[in-house]
């Protein structure tokens, strides 16, 4: 039977998550954000017309803003509508209290995502209509509510929020739309392969292509995890797609038969690849290539005795898979969760694994804890004999209880509960430093933990080395002894970790750096100048210290992109030398083919976005090409021709 593998984004919030209703929002000025009727869906009884949003402009205009803390301001700018039970004919009027917008203020709100529902805290809080509460209609203002609780639904992007209400007899129905639209981003693909039991040499890398990048061959290289494993995440919109897993471009790839399960035949084309139907964050199972399927199992990597690594990061939480923004140890807790330090896993090649606690480890205030500290453990958390299972990069552990890191992180959310601890629990492993750190990441609804364990008996070998690179060629001050990088793994020495201006205006050095998250930034002439941010960048980090620096997790070898100095992206207008040669674009705007012609033999043609991002990349060696692309989104990009002895850009409009 084909696999047809549709995956959804899944995200457990947990009440008082707030993203996605924070913002302002009114009425919908349109028929119908106003309804009532016998059942929930069925709003037949009376509804506004497109008239009454000029009658009732008063309510129309009115605004309720949910702050990122949980609270809510309800304005009225001093006329809304008001009705007969508030001793006034129904008809804009002056607010009456408590249902005022002041009276009782400040309110607040939770929203839980999960269950949908929002509620309103606050004498006189409401929205929608004042008389409106669960389970009735107020007749007068002195019985106003403490609280009211909707059932919300999302649409159009998280544009619109639609609230549903029983009064006992019916169903009242309000819609809103927010005052400035938010545009969604695309949802993010994780795309992993294991090369394990490719038996070709893989020079310059692996690649995934497929439809959603015109088959460009080397315009999106994936990430060499360590052990055979490669991964790329690639924000891709909501479609379905073609795709295969590549060797240096396309100097190999994977091959099926209409026969396969993860192949769809049903494309309109002769050709037979991977499928995929996208419809929100994924992370894709980790296959081997050239087949639907995980590669058999290599539990020699996983087999002898680990325990937490005792260095600052080694428990990390953030909002995407190795970002461990949110939340990670320091050093010093090495030492004060030290009961959880010296706990160690042993898995065995007979598939058991035991998990040794020496009756005494971390507990928090879910488990009865107060405050959170070592202590006894708490069933069924207090370790023991469990079965797994390892295969294709994937750890499954067996049994109530079992569990490595945190004891309350399982797939999907957090416990609250000792009672409620899952069955089993599956975790996501890499290796480095020779198979000597294996790195577990599990996703738990909202983000992403990460634990990192070590061997108790290994090879020593040398840290990862982290190459650094800063763009300075918007920087307008004055270098004169050079550019430094300065963070928390060299005590923001000044001047003691100079980098080097390799080429143009991008200095870079390479540092070792023990695994774990670090801050840092880029500084001119020791500390004569410095890398300013003002918090909530996407590079910054969120430690509520006073400072804000860049982030980042050292997890193994790696060369960071070629940031601008004191911003996160790249710099738009590296290298842009317009006219060099005689070059030819057109036509511009473009819908879905575009010609690039030169004088000179064009060796690379690319096309990046505003954001620095390579879209597309195709290697021609002649004087000209047709590209396709009717697949990237509106806007303005760049153009990037490379010839032997130059290369230029042109700025076009993708319509």
């Amino acid at each position: 039977m084909k696999k047809i593998y549709l995956l959804s984004a899944i995200v457990f919030l947990a009440i008082n998550s707030f993203a996605q209703i924070e913002g302002t929002w009114r009425l919908a000025p349109a028929a119908g954000s106003l309804a009532v009727g016998p059942a929930q869906g069925d709003y037949s009884w009376w509804s506004n017309s497109t008239g009454d949003v000029s009658l009732r402009a008063c309510l129309f205009d009115d605004s309720l803003t949910f702050g990122p803390n949980g609270e809510l301001t309800h304005y009225m700018d001093g006329s809304t509508w008001v009705e007969g039970w508030q001793g006034s004919p129904d008809a804009c009027n002056t607010p009456v209290a408590p249902h005022d917008g002041t009276t009782n203020a400040p309110f607040t709100y939770t929203y839980n995502s999960t269950s949908g529902e929002l509620t309103v805290n606050g004498i006189g809080a409401h929205m929608g209509l004042a008389k409106v509460i669960n389970g009735g209609e107020l007749t007068s203002p002195a019985n106003a509510a403490s609280s009211i609780t909707y059932n919300t639904t999302f649409s159009n992007n998280n544009n619109t929020l639609t609230l549903e209400i029983s009064i006992g007899s019916g169903w009242w129905k309000f819609v809103y739309q927010r005052t400035a639209t938010v545009t969604m981003p695309d949802p993010n693909v994780t795309f992993r392969v294991n090369m394990s039991n490719y038996t070709g040499t893989i020079a310059n890398g692996v690649f995934v292509n497929g439809s959603f990048n015109g088959w460009c061959g080397s315009c999106n290289p994936m990430t060499d995890m360590g052990n055979g494993m490669w991964q790329v995440t690639l924000p891709i919109p909501t479609s379905n797609i073609e795709y295969k897993f590549t060797v240096d471009g396309w100097t190999d790839q994977e091959n099926f038969t209409a026969n396969d399960a993860c192949i769809d035949p049903n494309m309109g084309d002769p050709y037979y690849n991977r499928y995929l139907q996208i419809s929100g964050d994924v992370v894709l199972p980790a296959v081997c290539f050239s087949s639907c399927d995980p590669c058999p199992s290599n539990a020699t990597q996983l087999i002898g005795t680990w325990k937490l690594k005792p260095n600052a990061g080694s428990l990390a939480v953030g909002p995407s898979l190795g970002d461990g923004s949110w939340w990670s140890n320091g050093a010093a807790d090495v030492t004060t969760r030290a009961c959880l330090f010296d706990d160690s896993i042993k898995f065995e090649a007979n598939g058991t694994m035991t998990h040794y606690m020496d009756g005494n480890t971390w507990l928090e205030a879910w488990q009865g804890a107060a405050p959170d500290g070592c202590g006894t453990p708490v069933a069924p958390h207090t370790g023991g004999a469990f079965s797994y299972t390892y295969s294709g990069g994937e750890l499954t552990i067996n049994g109530l209880g079992g569990h490595i890191g945190l004891a309350k992180v399982y797939n999907g959310g957090e416990l609250t509960n000792p009672a409620n601890a899952p069955a089993s629990i599956t975790y996501q492993i890499t290796f480095a430093n020779n198979d000597n750190t294996m790195i577990a990441d599990i996703n738990f609804g909202p983000g992403w933990w990460r634990f990192i364990y070590e061997k108790t008996q290994q090879v020593v070998v040398a840290d990862p080395n982290i190459t650094f690179k800063v763009d300075m060629s918007d920087y307008t001050g004055t270098i004169a002894t050079g550019v430094f990088l300065n963070g928390s793994f060299n005590n923001w020495c000044g001047n003691c970790t100079p980098m080097t201006n390799t080429s143009g205006s991008i200095w870079e050095v390479t540092v070792p750096l023990t695994a774990g998250p670090i801050q840092y930034k880029f500084t001119i002439d020791g500390w004569n100048d410095q890398e300013f941010f003002v918090g909530g960048e996407s590079c910054v980090d969120t430690i509520a210290d006073g400072f804000f620096n860049r982030y980042y997790v050292v997890a193994a070898d790696a060369t960071l992109p070629a940031v601008c100095f004191g911003s996160c992206d790249v710099c738009p207008s590296i290298g842009i030398v317009e006219n060099a040669i005689e070059l030819d674009v057109f036509p511009n705007p473009a819908n879905d083919k575009l010609t690039v012609s030169s004088t000179e033999k064009i060796n690379t043609i690319e096309i990046i976005s505003m954001n620095g991002l390579v879209v597309l990349q195709k290697s021609i060696n002649q004087s000209s090409a047709i590209l396709n692309v009717e697949n990237l989104k509106s806007g303005t990009y760049f153009v990037k021709v490379i010839t032997d002895d130059n290369y230029l850009f042109e700025r076009i409009i993708i319509e």
